[in-house]
């Protein structure tokens, strides 16, 4: 009767084993990388990464309180250490509203304010609304534009309207704006639940067009002088005059900015924030440029460069979407969050931890980890 007794719970376990599906294999993968950098925790409540400098730092802790707090395990198991990772953010907010670290070189405030934004939101709306509410206000007069407060203010000439940067101190040439910077401060603003109808979405769009690689939308402000066209292929670029994977000649024998991956997906996210329609021309533009190059392989015009924030980007723009699957050229369809997941789990390393490409600093923990666990975290929301 024992071995009985014995076997049949042997039989129990293996077909519980076999029943495990994608989201119990991404929960596993969640749970040994979160268990990994949250021993990394400062006595302060934040994060840090060498690369930034000394001390924790706003956006490794904004990104570690936005990756354990957007999993639904992980917000019970990680709940000391999400709340001492957000007093470590509200304590870095400044009376202007910014969320940076005010003595570092660069501050890089566009980028840590989005993250903290984000980070907050996710882990109690409610609790920092006045918080997340004035980083949100001090947004609309960092947004480079009419309204732009000291150097930040451009005309709607300027290739830079409505977008946003790294600069602190934009000198002579004025702000620079960036799509992946743009993106941040416009998903930031989406948490924080700006209303649609706010003139900071319809100054983002002008920029957002400026990125894309569509003439019938983009009139290329500026590119004349730096000898480039605008390409047709609706996918998007760095910013206005600039592509991380270069220049490409077209069959007309013009020379355009070369579309990539990060960027066309960081494009795609924030004109579906910026409320776009599914319908909108620059919209099915950039989906068919992602049908066209759809891999988990590599950033699509970059190689490994830039994986673990591609993947990241990826995972954001296909939730913004909405739908579980995706249909490449081919016609064949992808189940883009299960095979996300997979991918992850098979570059996961033994420790837990994930490391990629030494550009953009993806080979320094906990960056590309918590790049993995964010795409993680977007992921099983498509995943039964």
């Amino acid at each position: 009767m024992r071995r009985f007794a014995i076997g049949l719970f042997a039989s129990t376990m293996l077909a519980a084993a076999a029943q495990a599906g994608p989201k119990e294999d991404l929960q596993k993968a969640w749970d040994k990388g979160a268990t990994a950098f949250v021993a990394k925790q400062a006595a302060d409540g934040g994060w840090s990464l060498p690369a930034l400098g000394p001390g924790s730092d706003v956006a490794m802790t904004g990104m570690a309180v936005a990756a354990l707090a957007g999993n639904e395990e992980g917000r019970k198991k990680f709940a000391d250490a999400i709340a001492k990772g957000c007093d470590y953010l509200v304590k870095n907010q400044d009376t202007e509203g910014q969320i940076h670290n005010a003595k570092s070189v660069p501050k890089l405030t566009n980028y840590k304010t989005a993250i903290g934004i984000m980070a907050l939101a996710a882990a109690d709306k409610v609790k920092y609304k006045d918080v997340i509410a004035k980083a949100a206000e001090w947004f609309k007069h960092f947004q480079y534009s009419e309204d732009g407060k000291g150097e930040y203010k451009v005309d709607k000439k300027s290739p830079d309207y409505g977008g946003a940067g790294y600069e602190e101190d934009p000198g002579e040439e004025g702000p620079r704006a960036d799509m992946s910077n743009t993106s941040y401060m416009l998903e930031a603003l989406n948490a924080a639940e700006v209303p649609k109808d706010s003139e900071v979405w319809k100054r983002a769009m002008v920029y957002i067009q400026h990125c894309q690689n569509r003439s019938e939308s983009n009139d290329g402000p500026g590119f004349d002088k730096l000898g480039v066209t605008v390409g047709d292929d609706g996918g998007f670029f760095y910013r206005p005059g600039e592509s991380k994977a270069e220049k490409e000649t077209l069959p007309n024998g013009k020379v355009s900015l070369r579309s990539y991956g990060s960027m066309t997906y960081a494009g795609l996210k924030s004109m579906i924030y910026a409320n776009l329609s599914k319908d909108d021309a620059r919209v099915k533009a950039a989906m068919g440029w992602i049908s066209k190059h759809y891999t988990l392989d590599e950033n699509p015009g970059m190689g490994a460069k830039g994986m673990y924030y591609y993947f990241n980007t990826f995972a954001s723009a296909m939730d913004a979407w909405g739908a579980d699957e995706i249909k490449d050229a081919d016609g064949e369809t992808h189940k883009w969050a299960e095979e996300l997941a997979k991918k992850l789990s098979s570059l996961q390393k033994a420790d837990g931890t994930w490391a990629g490409d030494p550009r953009w600093m993806e080979d320094i923990d906990p960056l590309p980890t918590l790049y993995s666990l964010l795409s993680l975290n977007k992921a099983a929301k498509h995943l039964k």
